[in-house]
């Protein structure tokens, strides 16, 4: 069952008082019952892109998990590695070393710079890091803002 946000915004009406009082009322709204059917899938002619295998043996649109074994054979679907790849960086961009404090990645080239996020960030993240554990980490100071030019 599926549920969305509602927000209603009304008038509650006392009737024994006869007085109004503005309300708003937040919350979820879902449809009971409401499931997934119609019948059977069936396979489309052709798969899209002129992929597939033989009938039995389909092609998986996903990546399995680091360290699945599939049967050999065309059909399945490539396996992650582990460590994952990371993202690529900018050119001339450099990940700072272990210890190191985070570096602030530079606005694409032609930009004002980054668009602001209407998002308060959090005073700490706990990230469970790797053969060390959790790790409280607090978000970067922010830069100095450069004081504003005298006026002439």
């Amino acid at each position: 069952m599926a549920a969305v946000e509602v927000t209603i915004s009304g008038m509650l009406y006392d009737r024994l008082n006869r007085t109004t009082q503005n309300v708003v009322l937040i919350g979820e709204a879902s449809l009971t019952g409401l499931g997934v059917g119609g019948g059977p899938i069936y396979p489309p002619p052709a798969p899209p892109g002129g992929g597939g295998g033989p009938p039995g043996q389909p092609t998986f649109p996903i990546w399995g998990p680091p360290g699945i074994e599939f049967p050999p054979g065309p059909g399945y679907p490539p396996v992650a590695g582990h460590p994952l790849p990371t993202p690529p960086l900018p050119p001339g961009v450099t990940p700072p070393a272990p210890g190191e404090p985070p570096m602030p990645l530079p606005p694409p080239a032609g930009s004002a710079g980054w668009p602001v996020q209407p998002m308060v960030p959090p005073p700490y993240v706990v990230m469970n890091y790797p053969g060390v554990g959790p790790l409280v980490v607090s978000p970067p100071a922010p830069p100095a803002t450069p004081s504003p030019a005298p006026l002439p």
